[in-house]
């Protein structure tokens, strides 16, 4: 693909090339901040080589330094080719048009709080002590027993006390969830497959906890959806996995917990002045 192909497919995706007169600073203090070398001047304007490693890792997430001569010269005429968009939009005063002005601010935005974000998580590690307390805090969750369930879902509780009795009679459970059940899982026979309480809504989760494993419910249960007739067939209490196995999961959710709490520190403390109604 030569390099004007695969510059109309950058700028397709919405690859962004913040060019160094949109960077806010003097030549100088742009020069010092982006860092010496370059790898080509358009129109008097250089490319620094901090850039072009950038775009290359972004574009084909490879090593500058593991390119090709061949390779190189086209990563370089990419970016020659997107500064001439860029300066032409900055001749034409694109960057003065409101809805690209608003754009290019949110862009700027969105990336400086990404990169804050990713330099606090990194300054701030999960500790032993963190990830601990957050694992016994969801031992009850993570322990929650199972429940392999079947119901048919009908629009009516009369029509579920008359499927109750006619369960209780012998007919076949299978047969009317397939015939009267107004769900998707009339597909498997009114089979729900495993659950745990909190992946359902109440008064559901409550009915299945409270079922004896084989035995129908005596009544429908009334949900948003409309009304059950509920058959739990097994309970199978779960064994909690060890810390190592989730060490990932509770990684990222302190993460998350550290950052929401640093953010929420920052809306504190600003002054925040709402415009409007």
């Amino acid at each position: 693909m030569n390099a004007l192909r695969t510059l109309l497919v950058l700028v397709a995706t919405s690859l962004v090339f913040a060019c160094s007169q949109n960077s806010g600073n003097g030549e100088a203090d742009n020069a010092e901040v982006l860092g010496p070398g370059e790898v080509a001047f358009v129109n008097g304007e250089r490319i620094p080589e901090s850039v072009f490693r950038l775009h290359t890792l972004s574009a084909l997430q490879v090593n500058a330094d593991d390119l090709t001569p061949e390779a190189r010269e086209e990563m370089i005429e990419q970016l020659v080719l997107l500064q001439l968009l860029a300066g032409e939009a900055e001749t034409n005063g694109l960057h003065r048009e409101r809805r690209i002005a608003a754009e290019l601010e949110l862009q700027r935005i969105q990336f400086l709080a990404r990169a804050m974000a990713e330099r606090y998580t990194e300054d701030n590690p999960p500790s032993e002590a963190e990830l601990r307390e957050l694992y016994e805090l969801n031992l009850p969750r993570l322990r929650a027993a199972q429940y392999k369930t079947r119901h048919i879902l009908v629009d009516s509780e009369t029509l579920a006390i008359d499927l109750i009795e006619q369960l209780n009679e012998g007919a076949d459970f299978a047969a009317l969830a397939t015939e009267h059940s107004t769900d998707s899982s009339t597909s498997e026979d009114g089979d729900l497959g495993w659950l745990t309480a909190d992946s359902v809504v109440e008064p559901f989760a409550t009915a299945i906890q409270a079922a004896t494993p084989g035995e129908l419910l005596d009544d429908p249960i009334e949900t948003q959806y409309g009304w059950h007739v509920i058959l739990v067939d097994e309970v199978q209490e779960q064994v909690a996995p060890g810390l190592e196995s989730v060490r990932q999961d509770l990684i990222r959710a302190v993460e998350t917990q550290k950052l929401d709490t640093y953010a929420s520190g920052l809306r504190e403390t600003a002054e925040v002045t709402m415009v409007g109604e």
